[in-house]
């Protein structure tokens, strides 16, 4: 399962991140390391950013990063 298909109601740990290594070092930066616990916050309309509880803070991804980062639900 894949970050951009979580639901609001839905809890999850982070566990795998792109192949990309720009990405996934900027993804790292901002909080989204490995066995990180995450949950969605709000999805904005037409196929815009998603955004994430991680860390106590909110954080937006766009929908197609989101989709490279493998998660597990808890």
């Amino acid at each position: 399962m894949t970050l951009s298909q979580l639901t609001r109601t839905q809890r999850a740990v982070i566990r795998t991140l792109p192949t990309n290594f720009d990405l996934t070092s900027k993804l790292i930066e901002q909080g989204f390391a490995l066995k990180t616990e995450i949950s969605l916050a709000h999805k904005a309309p037409f196929n815009g950013p998603l955004a994430f509880h991680l860390h106590g803070t909110k954080i937006c991804l766009a929908p197609s990063i989101a989709q490279q980062i493998g998660i597990e639900i808890v």
